[in-house]
């Protein structure tokens, strides 16, 4: 039953995104993306012992987290939210403004779910108001796509690349404080490398924990690192805040 749905679901994403040009490397990309964060998506929601009608909802986040990426990039040439449009709001304007979920989900009682779950995926904390169930499928989204990004991030150097600048103050004092970097603050490649280190704290689930830990993430990653003795301590950090929080999420269970 799940696996009928997903594949109709994936049928249904596939033609949306063949009206875009699939032979650019930028769609087909983004299209690839988003059936990894699916399956991550999925995975996780199973891993939580989920309901099958919340693994369905999952997986309809999963594959749909990224929608607008397709026109953002068909209008403005860029990935960048920060040089063109928010795409976690833009995906929320063309699924449910314009109603395009009709496309893919009719369930109504759960439009509210995917709408918040699209919308946060991207932003730098999901609001303390959201709960409950709305909350669980916000961080499933933010779970899914990051550990996406880190597979990335490894498989792509080009997207790991260092450059002169110190690493800024604002940038560096956030990390310590075991918070996210906002993209506003980024100044250099630097930066942009200890931002990304900096998502690992935004991770919910013992499933995203052991998956990091088992494909030793960090260890791909600092492999990529050229000035090793400048990023060393980062990785530190990280690798002791990762140990300490995975063995409190397995404790828990």
């Amino acid at each position: 039953m799940l696996e009928l749905f997903e594949e109709m679901i994936v049928e249904k994403f596939k033609k949306y995104v063949s009206g875009y040009d699939m032979d650019d490397e930028n769609i087909s990309r983004k299209y690839l993306h988003s059936l990894r964060v699916m399956d991550f998506a999925k995975q996780i929601a199973i891993s939580e012992d989920l309901s099958k009608h919340d693994i369905k909802v999952a997986t309809v986040i999963g594959i749909l987290h990224d929608y607008a990426r397709f026109e953002q990039w068909k209008l403005y040439g860029t990935y960048s939210d920060v040089d063109s449009i928010d795409h976690g709001d833009l995906g929320v304007s063309l699924l449910f403004d314009k109603g395009e979920i009709d496309n893919f989900y009719k369930a109504e009682n759960d439009f509210n779910k995917i709408k918040l779950a699209i919308k946060y995926h991207n932003k730098i904390s999901v609001p303390e108001d959201i709960v409950g169930d709305e909350r669980v499928m916000c961080n499933i989204a933010r779970d899914a796509d990051k550990l996406d990004i880190f597979h990335l991030l490894i498989e792509n150097k080009s997207l790991f690349m260092e450059d002169a600048a110190a690493i800024s103050k604002e940038v560096r004092e956030c990390f310590f404080e075991d918070k996210m970097i906002n993209y506003k603050d980024i100044k250099s490649k630097n930066d942009k490398i200890v931002l990304s280190l900096a998502m690992f704290y935004d991770i919910n689930f013992t499933y995203s924990y052991k998956y990091i830990i088992d494909t030793k993430i960090l260890d791909g990653l600092y492999e990529h690192v050229e000035d090793k003795e400048r990023f060393k301590k980062y990785f530190d950090h990280l690798k002791k805040v990762i140990d300490e929080r995975a063995g409190l999420y397995n404790n828990l269970r």
